[in-house]
């Protein structure tokens, strides 16, 4: 796996890499302008998540990064914690957006059903989810990107990034002295909000009248990521 680096503007702290959820790339930045005034590391494609844990430590390297900032939507959270917990020298700062604490195996059975019968229509039914209740930024990802995803997206990756959430577990201990911070939406669906994870000395905000998609309004801000 690739990754962009935009250094391009003078930007205090570390740089911020973004992991998309599942389903999604990191187009959606670019789309809905998130993340404005840093300097960001993207990955170049639908995330594989074994793929990037183990890309991510060789790209540092080779660009002499020593620390980022992280933030993970949705599966994107998961991928995040798994590369802090690993590698927790190289984090400045964790946040973890629409994260659920665990996915059932029998929900995600269900959807590996659906998708290998027919992908593109469970996939508008799931993007349609995403967005519920924010109709005028879903009109834009259906006009802007879903059908270019549709086409492109490989019902393997999808079911690899399954196969990754259905192994994930938080950890018992979490490293010291970086700080983490949560977002949630108190109306998602995807992730509901009494399944959000219980991590000890992290902070948290609640967004009372957004779903999923509470990152295009917390990645607009970039003091809250």
């Amino acid at each position: 796996m690739f990754f962009s680096f935009a250094s391009t503007i003078p930007s205090k702290g570390a740089p911020l890499l973004f992991l998309p959820g599942w389903g999604f790339d990191a187009r959606i930045v670019s789309l809905y302008r998130l993340f404005r005034g840093r300097n960001l590391i993207l990955p170049d494609s639908f995330v594989n998540p074994y793929v990037l844990l183990a890309s991510l430590p060789i790209f540092l390297q080779q660009k002499k990064i020593a620390k980022i900032s992280v933030a993970g939507w949705s599966m994107g959270a998961q991928v995040a914690l798994d590369f802090f917990l690993a590698n927790p020298n190289q984090v400045a700062d964790l946040t973890l957006i629409s994260m659920r604490d665990h996915w059932p195996s029998e929900e995600l059975d269900m959807i590996r059903s659906s998708i290998t019968t027919d992908m593109s229509a469970y996939m508008r039914g799931f993007y349609r989810k995403c967005f519920l209740g924010d109709k005028k930024n879903y009109h834009l990802f259906v006009y802007q990107l879903q059908e270019n995803y549709l086409q492109t997206l490989d019902t393997k990756l999808l079911l690899t990034g399954l196969d990754y959430l259905e192994g994930f577990s938080l950890p018992l201990q979490f490293p010291e002295g970086v700080a983490v911070h949560m977002i949630h939406g108190s109306k998602d669906m995807i992730a509901p909000i009494k399944e959000m994870p219980y991590i000890p000395e992290a902070t948290c905000e609640i967004f009372q009248s957004c779903g999923h998609m509470v990152l295009l309004t917390t990645g607009r801000n970039s003091e809250n990521v």
